[in-house]
């Protein structure tokens, strides 16, 4: 692979790495710890990796993905975010990973409601409306009963919102 496209689709790598690591911690039923949690976001990330790019990488680029992939973790796991999602109960998560997409997660809200969890790295600037349209599109699309709300996690900022939902699929609040 180019070198250049290379270094332009680490970033991307490691959301991927992230999120993995995040759903399947989420999948394991118990609060993961922050070493835990980075060591398999950073094998995950070297997989990928190697599967890309298996001439290897410039050092610096590996580097500087994977503090960020261990400063990114280690504001999640701090976040309330975190703590409420790991604190569901195992019947309250309906769908994780692939049986989930477009989303990384569906969860039974408090009051019985579906909630979409989506854990991305936004674009900055007008970009981030066009991702707030394509997720409620995506959330319209998803067969079966459209979920309430989609609760989304930036991974660059460390923030966590909801997305609500009318029931054909259009937004009522952001």
């Amino acid at each position: 692979m180019d070198p250049i496209l290379l270094a332009w689709r680490l970033p991307r790598f490691a959301d991927t790495a992230l999120r993995g690591s995040i759903v399947a911690a989420l999948v394991a039923g118990s609060r993961p710890t922050q070493q835990n949690l980075v060591t398999d976001a950073l094998i995950r990330f070297e997989r990928i990796v190697q599967a890309q790019a298996s001439d290897g990488v410039r050092p610096a680029l590996l580097f500087a993905q994977r503090d960020r992939i261990s400063a990114s973790l280690r504001r999640f796991l701090a976040s309330r975010f975190a703590r409420r999602l790991f604190a569901l109960r195992r019947r309250e998560i309906i769908a994780v990973g692939r049986s989930a997409r477009p989303f990384d997660a569906l969860v039974r809200g408090r009051r019985g409601a579906t909630y979409a969890v989506l854990i991305r790295t936004l674009p900055t600037g007008a970009r981030r409306l066009d991702a707030y349209r394509a997720i409620r599109t995506a959330a319209g699309a998803r067969p079966g009963r459209a979920p309430t709300g989609v609760v989304i996690y930036d991974l660059t900022d460390g923030c966590a919102m909801t997305l609500a939902l009318a029931a054909q699929g259009a937004a009522c609040a952001a």
